[in-house]
C-alpha cells in the first residue's frame, strides 16, 4: 500500500496535513519532502489528521519528531487528530506523545482554540 498526502493551507502559518495509507519505508522520502515546504518559520501550527493513516514505521516516526522539533524551535506547535488506535500505540510505545496536543477531530480542536482565546481576552477586560 501506498502513502497519500493532502496538504490544506487553512490561514497564515497554519496547516493540516492529512496522511492516508503507511507512513513507512517506501513511502516516508515523499512524504519529508512534501513537509519540507512547510518546515520555514513563519509556519505556527501544524495538524497532522492521521483519520486514514493505517501503519507507521520509524521512518514515519522520525519524520514527526523532525517536524515538531522544527516548529516548536520556532515558537509553533503541532498537534494530531484522529490518530488510529495502532498508531496511537507505537507513539505511546516511543514515548512520543509528551508534549504533543491530541485531539479527535478539526472541530475539536478549533473549539478548544477558541476557548483557549476566548479566556485570555477575557483576563485583559
Amino acid at each position: 500500500m501506498s502513502l497519500t498526502m493532502k496538504i490544506e493551507n487553512k490561514m497564515s502559518g497554519y496547516h493540516v496535513v492529512k496522511l492516508i495509507g503507511r507512513l513507512d519505508g517506501t513511502t516516508y522520502a515523499e512524504c519529508e519532502s512534501n513537509i519540507a515546504s512547510l518546515l520555514i518559520p513563519e509556519t505556527k501550527t501544524l495538524m497532522f489528521d492521521m483519520t486514514n493513516l493505517d501503519y507507521i514505521s520509524s521512518m514515519g516516526l522520525r519524520i514527526i519528531i523532525t517536524t515538531r522539533r522544527f516548529i516548536e524551535g520556532n515558537g509553533g506547535s503541532v498537534q494530531m487528530i484522529n490518530m488510529q488506535p495502532q498508531i496511537e500505540k507505537v507513539f505511546k510505545i516511543a514515548n512520543l506523545l509528551n508534549g504533543i496536543m491530541l485531539f479527535a477531530s478539526v472541530k475539536e480542536a478549533d473549539d478548544y482554540f477558541e476557548a483557549m482565546q476566548k479566556k485570555v481576552l477575557d483576563t485583559l477586560r
